[in-house]
């Protein structure tokens, strides 16, 4: 395979998806967060169910901040090979890209780990809907 300008250009667009993704998603938990922590406040400290969310969106949001960081960093090391390509470094340029396909493939596996912290997190929240639920059903 012929490896030219163009090939690191070809993760442009999946980069820009994912770095739109990572943020929707970032904007989102913010909300929740936003509105869970007043819930917190008019409940109490005591409720288990929203201490456990917020936990959860803690961890969420530092996940999301590393996802989007390992995408920023491989969208860098992309253009820093178009680069060296430009100036025929082609060994360079080759290293340097598979180095922001590396960042690229971290950022994903981390995004996979923060949508299983997000099932998990629904989990809890059903499992409490449930147990409301047969109450009712008394």
């Amino acid at each position: 395979m012929k490896f030219t300008l163009t090939t690191p250009a070809l993760i442009f667009s999946t980069i820009s998806l994912l770095l739109l993704a990572y943020t929707n998603r970032f904007s989102i938990l913010a909300s929740l967060i936003r509105d869970l922590h007043d819930k917190a406040k008019e409940k109490g400290e005591k409720d288990y169910i929203i201490k456990s969310q917020l936990s959860s969106l803690k961890k969420r949001v530092r996940l999301i901040r590393n996802m989007q960081f390992l995408a920023i960093l491989s969208l860098f090391f992309c253009v820093f090979s178009m680069f060296l390509l430009f100036f025929n470094q082609n060994l360079a340029g080759e290293i340097v890209f598979a180095i922001g396909l590396g960042l690229l493939m971290l950022s994903l596996i981390l995004s996979a780990i923060e949508i299983n912290i997000s099932v998990h997190a629904l989990n809890i929240q059903l499992s409490e809907s449930v147990k409301e639920g047969a109450e009712l059903d008394k």
